[in-house]
């Protein structure tokens, strides 16, 4: 293959990835050019790009994954190149090929190969081909499948054909739920991927996802970067990833290595791929997919094996060989990535959108963060919910492990929910501890880690937290400073003294304070007790407050009646009621008017499904309505016996969270 230098690389993509790719061709010497849509007009990657070209507004088929626009563009912005990123138009055969009929290197596979493993049922025919081992599993039309659904030897996992990530699957345990389960499945997936095609595979029970990762040049030049561990998820989707896996033996390690290496040869490989399977307690394991990508854990590899995963890619397009060899790659150390992701852990990982008001992350050269946002940006409900990667790289899994945790509880994100303390509560815990992890935790132990973060954060001296607060929320009161130089300040004790009164957890507190240095110390007097409460030092949102003997470091912000503090890995919520603050107002008001029997939307998102209709009956934990945001569906479930008495919305309509969707009628 001819060598051909690249000046100009258009990326194909969005966020975080975008700016990945970005620093990658920057540090090329080349130019960066990204596409984006008017909503992400002020999405860091799009400042940081050498040039930006709109895509316009609308839903992704009209900007993302718009393919005759994304071409249009890059042949008027006359680059060399493109860069699909991951997910998108990644694993678009049809993308690739166009790249190269309209002239345009693609920095991925060749499209014929994209096929090949991108779709799943092909990708398994090759694993059977070569001996490689598989799970039993069921190939046919949606159709078909629905009609062998009383010889299915439940539980069953139906997948997607033609994408993975966790889109689209369902794990059925019965004939009777087969039916609904498949047609959501298929409509997801087709939806993501372009395609409803499904097959149903064996359920595993407990198992770990263990993935390749392999790079190959247009030479027969291949290498594998060792393994990573993937085995915790929610929704069928990663939010810790590591590698090496500390559950593998160097046995292992070789067979599977050795195995994917095989399977990328047999295919003709060329580029970066990654070749998964799941693993069961003996390590046994079994082909899954190969994705033919970068992939969203790749930092953690490169972390242990030193090679900028992305700029490898982007030379072996351009016709460079291999810059190393295989024994040139060596493992050094441990690293775990987590995903922080805009959802409520607590309410089934339920996605949140909104705007970022504040974004807090340390910087420091041990801790990589990749993040395609800043403060002020709005997170919308047509896209994935990852807010940001935090990376860290350890002398091994423990080390890693604890620099981690310290990171997370530097990083504080608000304006809308998100996954952190979650993040940090599992990290902490006994499973991940003592790496008794497995694809379902999540969903079998959710309840016993929840509760485990709760017990943390209940050792929290909520009595020196009330203080802190109400020292921070004076320091930044907007009422008029010349108070404190009152003569009624400097007269005694004799007077009454002001209050606040300000809510945690729903129970109100009256808080009494005497200020005795303007506002960097104070008395107070709440719960029967007498507190001298200091500022000691302040630096931007951190805090070091002296609550009678003990000095506390807290990170603090107020937005109008809102205090929200950060403490040992735990963002609390506090609010002032002695101040107006419409938002809390129309809330309550809104909550009052409403009817017993209004079902309202959870969140942002599109109606893709309507399970009833007017005048039906339906039992507590029926499905009434699918609403599709971040990619993902979210099924709103009846909570008591009723009958439907009107429905508001209709398929295909975009909700706001708290809109009315339907009326039940108690029967």
């Amino acid at each position: 293959m001819k060598t051909t230098e690249f000046h100009r690389i258009l990326i194909a993509n969005r966020g975080e990835i975008s700016l990945r790719i970005i620093r990658a061709i920057q540090q090329l010497d080349k130019l960066a050019v990204v596409v984006h849509s008017e909503e992400d007009n002020d999405l860091p990657f799009v400042t940081e790009a050498d040039e930006a070209y709109s895509l316009g507004k609308g839903e992704l088929n009209q900007t993302y994954l718009n393919m005759g626009k994304i071409l249009e563009i890059a042949r008027e912005a006359h680059v060399d190149a493109i860069h699909p990123g991951y997910g998108f138009l990644a694993e678009n055969a049809e993308f690739a090929e166009a790249c190269v009929k309209e002239g345009f290197s693609f920095i991925g596979p060749p499209a014929n190969i994209i096929a090949l493993m991108g779709h799943k049922t092909n990708a398994r025919k090759v694993a059977l081909k070569m001996g490689i081992p598989l799970l039993d599993a069921l190939e046919a039309d949606l159709d078909s499948l629905i009609e062998m659904k009383n010889e299915l030897p439940y539980p069953v996992l139906i997948k997607p054909a033609a994408g993975g990530g966790g889109k689209g699957m369902r794990i059925v345990t019965s004939a009777e739920t087969f039916e609904p389960e498949a047609r959501e499945a298929s409509r997801e997936a087709s939806n993501y991927f372009g395609s409803g095609e499904l097959y149903v595979e064996r359920f595993l029970k407990d198992p770990r996802h263990i993935e390749v990762q392999v790079v190959a040049d247009h030479y027969g030049n291949m290498v594998h970067l060792f393994e990573r561990e993937c085995s915790l998820q929610r929704r069928y989707q990663k939010i810790i990833e590591e590698a090496p896996s500390d559950f593998i033996t160097p046995e292992t390690r070789e067979r599977i290595t050795s195995m994917s290496l095989e399977m990328a040869r047999e295919i003709g490989y060329s580029s970066l791929g990654t070749i998964e399977f799941l693993m069961d307690r003996n390590q046994n394991f079994y082909f899954l997919e190969m994705n033919t990508r970068i992939q969203v854990e790749h930092p953690v590899t490169e972390k242990i094996t030193g090679i900028d995963l992305v700029r490898e890619q982007i030379l072996i397009s351009q016709g460079h060989p291999l810059s190393f060899t295989q024994q040139e790659v060596v493992m050094n150390g441990h690293s775990i990535e987590t995903r922080i992701y805009a959802e409520n852990p607590k309410n089934g990982f339920l996605p949140s959108t909104g705007r970022i008001k504040t974004l807090d992350a340390p910087v420091h050269p041990q801790i990589r963060i990749d993040t395609g946002f800043k403060e002020g940006n709005m997170v919308e409900s047509w896209y994935d919910p990852m807010l940001a990667k935090v990376i860290v790289h350890g002398r091994n899994r423990e080390d890693a492990r604890n620099q981690l945790i310290g990171a997370l509880k530097d990083i504080r994100i608000t304006g809308l929910t998100t996954n952190r303390d979650f993040l940090i509560g599992l990290l902490r815990s006994d499973y991940f501890r003592e790496n008794k992890i497995h694809t379902r935790l999540l969903d079998s132990e959710l309840e016993s880690l929840l509760s485990s973060i709760e017990d943390h954060q209940n050792k929290l001296d909520m009595d020196s937290l009330l203080a802190a607060a109400t020292l921070i929320v004076l320091q930044n009161s907007e009422e008029n400073s010349t108070e404190t130089g009152s003569p009624w300040h400097r007269i005694g004790h004799w007077r009454i003294l002001p209050q606040i009164t300000i809510q945690s957890s729903h129970t109100p507190y009256q808080i009494s304070y005497k200020l005795e240095k303007g506002r960097e110390r104070m008395m107070l007097n709440f719960n029967n007790r007498d507190f001298f409460v200091e500022l000691e030092k302040k630096e931007g949102r951190n805090y070091w407050i002296r609550v009678n003997r003990q000095l506390m470091k807290v990170w603090g912000i107020t937005d109008r009646s809102e205090i929200r503090l950060d403490l040992d890995g735990h963002l609390l919520r506090f609010r002032r009621l002695d101040i107006l603050d419409q938002r809390f107002i129309q809330s309550t008001e809104k909550k009052n008017n409403e009817g017993p029997g209004e079902v309202t939307a959870p969140l942002n998102g599109r109606i893709v499904q309507i399970n009833v209709k007017k005048g039906d009956m339906v039992e507590e934990g029926d499905p009434l309505i699918a609403i599709e945001s971040m990619k993902m569906e979210n099924k709103i479930l009846s909570l008591h016996k009723a009958t439907i008495e009107h429905i508001e919305v209709s398929v295909g309509d975009q909700v706001q969270a708290n809109q009315i969707l339907l009326n039940l009628a108690s029967i």
